[in-house]
């Protein structure tokens, strides 16, 4: 799900225009009659300047990280989720020892909470000025007009990063689907030949996951796959890709440095699923695996895919077999043991 406690902006941001957020901070301190306007976002990791006014002088650079404990206006703020107006901070003992009244000579402060669209605060809109002030009910009404439009904006981003995670995960299992698997292994493949390294496609299939379905119901199938997609993100690395690419088949795309590791992290995906589903009392399950490597030459991640695919279903049918022999051993064995009755 979308994360409201991540630094939002880096410089250009491709989803809003912060060329309009500048325009607006501009415009309230000139209508403001103040030398600085900010937009800070607050998060655990601290306060960061997203936008600042271009006329007048300041201490914070746009971008700068502040740490959380730093005594800040904006902190009251967005602590307390409420306007802030101190407009004779020097005259103030609850405000005159802060270091932007000690240090940057910050006379006059008035901030107000901005608010991520379920309620969450992203940050401040605030204006500094080093001389008293006198704002009246009207310049709140104002700013808080402005606070307004960038909450809109903020809307916008919340709503689009929801619609682009419910067009690329899997619905049940909340990892990627087959649309999403396959545009960002393309990428993973793509920047392999580039740089050199090695890719593996894992294929990995649920073994009797049919037989399962007809005799526990569909609701107990279900938890099984929710069980090896919560494994298979628990026991991969966050730089690897795990999708599902429907009914009981699951895709892991994997940088590979060490292919000798392979053999390894197949039993561990296999051992932990098992832990799992007894954890969870789901009766025990196995898996088919099957891999490839990418060959060093360009190429579309389905030919990498369907080569995995073949290796996974070499895997099922010796599955198959071994099972098939070991209910024909059992079934001799059963009838010597009746015989020599």
């Amino acid at each position: 799900m979308f994360e409201t406690d991540q630094w939002a902006f880096s410089g250009v941001d491709g989803q809003i225009s912060l060329h309009k957020w500048q325009k607006t901070i501009d415009l309230i301190t000139g209508l403001f009659s103040a030398p600085s306007g900010y937009i800070v976002q607050a998060t655990s990791k601290g306060y960061r300047v997203v936008i600042r006014s271009n006329e007048g002088g300041s201490n914070f650079e746009t971008n700068s990280i502040l740490p959380p404990q730093t005594p800040l206006f904006c902190k009251y703020v967005a602590e307390n989720n409420n306007i802030l107006y101190v407009n004779d901070a020097c005259n103030n003992e609850q405000w005159n020892t802060m270091p932007e009244v000690v240090e940057d000579g910050v006379q006059s402060y008035l901030g107000l909470p901005i608010h991520w669209p379920e309620g969450d605060v992203f940050g401040t809109l605030c204006l500094k000025d080093t001389k008293q002030t006198s704002y009246t009910d009207e310049y709140f009404e104002l700013i808080e007009q402005l606070r307004d439009l960038i909450e809109d904006d903020l809307a916008l981003i919340y709503s689009f990063e929801q619609m682009r995670e419910i067009a690329m995960l899997d619905p049940l299992t909340n990892i990627y689907n087959r649309r999403a698997l396959t545009l960002l292994a393309q990428q993973k493949l793509n920047l392999a030949l580039r740089l050199g390294f090695d890719v593996c496609c894992l294929f990995i299939d649920i073994n009797d996951f049919k037989k399962l379905n007809d005799t526990c119901g569909h609701e107990v199938g279900d938890k099984a796959l929710i069980i090896l997609a919560n494994t298979l993100k628990t026991h991969l690395r966050d730089a690897d890709i795990v999708g599902r690419l429907g009914g009981d088949e699951f895709i892991a795309v994997m940088q590979i440095s060490d292919k000798s590791k392979l053999s390894y992290i197949i039993a561990k995906i296999t051992t932990e699923y098992s832990k799992a589903l007894i954890k969870e009392s789901v009766c025990d399950l196995s898996l088919s695996i099957g891999y490839s490597f990418t060959d060093k030459q360009k190429q579309p991640f389905d030919a990498l895919l369907n080569n995995a695919d073949q290796a996974m279903y070499k895997n099922k049918q010796a599955y198959k077999q071994a099972k098939k022999l070991n209910n024909t051993s059992s079934t001799l064995n059963h009838s010597d043991k009746k015989a020599s009755h």
